[in-house]
C-alpha cells in the first residue's frame, strides 16, 4: 500500500470526471459505477436538496446505466407506496399526460418538473420496447398527510375478505376526512385541531384494522394468488404509521415523527425483495438524509434511524447509498409559499460556501460532475473521519460522511428546476 493521502489529493486523482447531464447521452463515462455498486441489490441513488436540475439529470443517467448494464429492473421512489401505484400502471402503457400521472402519483410537488418527467417518459418507452422495468412508491400515503387513501385503497378487499372489520374501517375513514388536505403541511395543521377523542378512535380503528388483517394472514396470503393481501397489508401498515407520525408530532416534534416515514421506505424496499423474483435489484431515488446508513442523535432519546440504516443493518454489503451534492450555484428550500403562508413551496436560493471540514469542498470543479468511491478512498486516505459536514438545502449536516455514504456525487455547479419559485 502506497503511503496515506488526504481525499483533496485523491479525489483530483481517482475521482471519476464526467461530462453528460443528458438521460439519452452515451453511458460509457459511468462505467466506474460498476465497481461501486458490486452486486447489491439496493442502490440508493440521493440529493441534497430536492427540485435541482442537476440531482434529477445525474441521478436518472445512473439509473440508466443501472438498468441498462447492471441489471437493476425496479426503480424506486420518494413518492408514496399507495398513490405511486399508478405510476407503474402508467408506465406499462398508460395514455395520460406525464405531468398529471407525475403530480398525481409523486407527493410534496418532487414529481413536477421537467426532468423527472423526462425519466418517467424514458422508463415507459423502454417497456413499449420490450422490456419490464418496474416504478414504484416507497413512502408513506400522502407522504404522510392522511391515511385516507391507504384506506380507500383497501375498501373493497378488508371489507370482504373481513365483514366484521367493516365498522373499524369506517370509523378510521370517517376521522381521517377530516385532515385529509392537498397538502402534508395541512394536514399536520388539522390533525392537531381534532378533538383527542378523535384522534384516539383513529388510532384505535386503524390498529384494530392492522390487527385483523395480521391475525388472518395466513389464511389470507395461502387463498391470494395475485399478492393482493401482501398489498394490502402495506397499505395499512402504512395509514397505521401516518397516524403514529401525527400523534409524535403533536409531542415529540416533526424531526423525530418523521422518522416513521423512514421506517416505511425501508420495509417498502424489503418487501419488495421479498415479493419479487430471484436476482431482482432495485434502485432508490430519495433524499440524502433518508438513504443515508447513519442514525441522527437526539439527546436524551434513541436516535432518528433513516431508511439508509434499516437498509444496511438488514442487508449489509448488499446495500450501496451514492449522496449527491454540490459545490456551487443555487439549491432550493422549502418555505412558506408567497401566496400561501399555510401551505409551503420550493423557493430558490443560493448556496453558502463549503467550509473545510465539508466533503463538497474537497471536489474538483472543472467536469460538470465528479463520482468518487468513498470504500476504496478509505483505504488510502488519512484524513476520512475529518470530514464531518455535507450539504443539506442551504446548510450543513454534521455528518460522518465517510460512515454515512458509499459514494459521493459532487456536481460543480447547480441551478433549480422549472418548479422552484425564484428568490425572494
Amino acid at each position: 500500500m502506497s503511503d496515506p493521502i488526504d481525499f483533496t489529493i485523491w479525489v483530483r486523482r481517482r475521482g471519476h470526471s464526467m461530462t453528460a447531464f443528458d438521460l439519452d447521452a452515451d453511458l460509457d463515462e459511468l462505467e466506474p459505477l460498476r465497481e461501486i455498486v458490486g452486486h447489491a441489490r439496493v442502490v440508493a441513488l440521493g440529493e441534497s436538496s430536492h427540485h435541482v436540475r442537476e440531482f434529477y439529470q445525474v441521478r436518472h443517467r445512473m439509473m440508466r446505466f443501472l438498468v441498462e448494464r447492471c441489471g437493476f429492473t425496479v426503480y424506486a421512489l420518494e413518492a408514496p407506496f399507495t398513490q405511486g401505484q399508478s405510476l407503474e400502471a402508467w408506465s406499462k402503457g398508460g395514455t395520460e399526460p406525464v405531468a398529471a400521472v407525475a403530480s398525481a402519483g409523486i407527493a410534496a410537488n418532487l414529481g413536477d418538473c421537467t426532468e423527472m418527467h423526462e425519466a418517467l417518459e424514458w422508463i415507459r418507452v423502454r417497456n413499449a420496447e420490450g422490456s419490464s422495468l418496474r416504478c414504484v412508491g416507497t413512502d408513506l400515503p400522502g407522504a404522510a398527510g392522511s391515511p385516507l387513501p391507504a384506506l380507500e385503497a383497501v375498501e373493497a378487499y378488508v371489507c370482504d375478505a373481513d365483514p366484521g372489520a367493516q365498522p373499524l374501517w369506517k370509523q378510521a375513514a370517517d376521522v381521517a376526512r377530516r385532515f385529509d388536505g392537498p397538502s402534508m403541511l395541512r394536514s399536520i395543521a388539522a390533525y392537531a385541531e381534532l378533538e383527542p377523542a378523535d384522534q384516539n378512535t383513529l388510532t384505535s380503528a386503524l390498529s384494530g384494522l392492522l390487527s385483523r388483517m395480521e391475525r388472518a394472514a395466513p389464511f389470507l396470503a395461502r387463498s391470494d394468488d395475485r399478492g393482493r393481501y401482501s398489498a394490502v397489508r402495506h397499505h395499512l401498515r402504512g395509514a397505521w404509521l401516518v397516524d403514529q407520525l401525527h400523534r409524535a408530532n403533536l409531542t415529540d416534534g416533526f424531526a423525530s415523527a418523521s422518522a416513521f416515514r423512514d421506517r416505511f421506505i425501508a420495509h417498502s424496499i424489503q418487501r419488495l425483495l421479498d415479493t419479487s423474483p430471484p436476482g431482482t435489484r432495485i434502485v432508490l431515488a430519495a433524499h440524502n438524509w433518508h438513504i443515508k446508513k447513519t442514525p441522527d442523535p437526539q439527546e436524551g432519546t434513541v436516535p432518528l434511524l433513516t431508511a439508509g440504516y434499516h437498509l444496511a443493518a438488514a442487508l449489509g454489503d448488499d446495500y450501496r447509498a451514492i449522496g449527491i451534492t454540490h459545490t456551487s450555484g443555487r439549491t432550493a428550500i422549502a418555505g412558506p409559499h408567497p401566496d400561501d403562508p399555510a401551505d409551503f413551496a420550493f423557493i430558490d436560493a443560493p448556496l453558502p460556501e463549503a467550509p473545510a471540514d465539508s466533503i463538497e469542498a474537497t471536489f474538483p470543479t472543472q467536469a460538470p460532475w465528479t463520482l468518487a468511491d468513498l470504500r476504496a478512498a478509505a483505504a488510502d486516505i488519512e484524513d476520512a473521519p475529518a470530514f464531518k459536514k455535507t450539504r443539506m438545502s442551504d446548510y450543513f449536516l454534521n455528518e460522518p460522511v465517510f460512515d454515512a455514504f458509499d459514494a459521493i456525487a459532487n456536481v460543480s455547479d447547480t441551478v433549480t428546476t422549472d418548479f422552484a419559485l425564484p428568490a425572494p
